[in-house]
């Protein structure tokens, strides 16, 4: 039952997310918090715009979630190394085949739910999907 509700959770999230967060945005502005919201957003606009071009904001808590485990056990979704990678150089992992909400890249390459940083010590993974432009 954990395994159905996480996956769940986190589809709702892929389909809804984008509706969500513009409505809790909008839900906010009207509020008398208003003024957290145009911080950010003066925030994000003058400051931030950058960061995702520089790496992001990586978060371990984030990447080492319970949950990651549920949702790796449900599909289940494995990592294999087959050879050892020298962390001082870079790499680009490709991964195929991805499906359309990319669930085994997300659990192997931006969570630690099967092991990315044990099994390539000293190599931080990044997750980066293209887009159609």
């Amino acid at each position: 039952p954990l395994q159905i509700g996480v996956v769940f959770m986190m589809t709702g999230l892929f389909i809804f997310g984008h509706t969500i967060g513009i409505l809790l945005s909008f839900y906010v502005l009207l509020t008398p918090v208003y003024g957290f919201m145009v911080i950010y957003l003066f925030w994000t606009y003058f400051f931030d715009l950058k960061t995702s071009s520089k790496g992001g904001r990586r978060s371990e808590t984030f990447r080492k979630l319970k949950s990651w485990e549920y949702f790796r056990d449900y599909f289940p979704a494995r990592l294999v190394r087959t050879k050892r990678l020298d962390p001082r150089r870079n790499y680009i992992l490709g991964y195929h085949p991805h499906g359309i909400m990319c669930c085994g890249a997300w659990i192997n390459f931006a969570t630690e739910a099967t092991g990315f940083s044990r099994l390539f010590p000293g190599i931080k993974s990044h997750l980066l999907t293209l887009t159609c432009k």
